[in-house]
């Protein structure tokens, strides 16, 4: 089936959504850099319309005042496969995100708010989202290649005295602890292995809980592993905040927290 034509702009709109997997208007029109709401507006009807995104929109009077997310719909889908730009597996899961949980999806618009902080930083920042390590032909595949690691962003900043790396996570609200306490060992081992495989130094690693509770439990969870390793640095190396400080501050502020220390990006 021929699909149907659709602007440069709106395209570019397709890729955004391909990497971050959600975005509402307000991310679309940041990430565009466009000062006309109307058009985003218009071009975002068009692509649904001719079923290249859909969305989630509720009716109910207080969602309803909530920006619209978007998603890849089946001609969207169409369309990238098409390229041959992707790795047609990372594609082929975009069918599926009419079902993702709502706690998929918000994680999802958080990662996005992070790149595009990031973004309006300038070039100091540079990030990859997890549909860009995963292409077999990326520089940073082997992060997809770990059994249990699957961070949501690699963070770079350059400074004048070399780049610092970076891993972030967003911890589900529903994941068990148990499962938790898995990723968090995953990391400490990732660690006090040496197990980092790109050019530049390893990275520190910034884990977003959905709670202060869950925050405190990571911590002191983390704090027994790392005694449990010859690594008598790694718990510098493991900071800790929560999801709603970093939608607050931002993920570059003071906001990373090891042991009573604070750090920003």
């Amino acid at each position: 089936m021929k699909l149907q034509s659709i602007t440069t702009k709106q395209k570019e709109i397709l890729k955004l959504i391909y990497q971050y997997r959600y975005l509402d208007r307000i991310q679309i029109q940041k990430a565009l850099n466009h000062k006309d709401k109307r058009r985003i507006l218009a071009w975002l009807k068009d692509l649904r319309e001719k079923q290249y995104i859909e969305w989630i929109y509720s009716t109910d009077f207080v969602e309803k005042t909530k920006p619209a997310i978007y998603y890849l719909g089946i001609n969207g889908i169409r369309y990238l496969k098409s390229l041959d730009e992707y790795p047609i597996e990372e594609v082929r899961k975009r069918y599926k995100d009419n079902n993702r949980s709502r706690t998929f999806v918000d994680s999802s618009l958080v990662i996005a708010d992070c790149g595009l902080a990031l973004n309006a930083v300038g070039s100091s920042y540079e990030f990859i989202t997890e549909a860009d390590y995963i292409d077999p032909d990326h520089d940073y595949y082997f992060l997809a290649e770990h059994d249990i690691l699957r961070p949501s962003l690699f963070i770079q900043k350059h400074t004048k005295t070399g780049d610092n790396n970076y891993l972030l996570e967003i911890f589900d609200a529903t994941l068990p602890r148990y499962r938790m306490r898995r990723r968090l060992k995953a990391y400490v081992t990732y660690l006090d292995d040496g197990e980092w495989e790109g050019d530049d130094p390893a990275p520190i690693i910034l884990l977003v809980c959905p709670s202060v509770t869950e925050l405190i439990y990571a911590k002191r969870a983390t704090k027994k592993l790392v005694e449990d390793t010859d690594d008598e640095e790694g718990e510098l190396r493991l900071r800790f905040t929560t999801t709603e400080i970093l939608k607050r501050e931002g993920v570059t502020a003071k906001i990373w927290e090891e042991g009573r220390m604070q750090y920003g990006l």
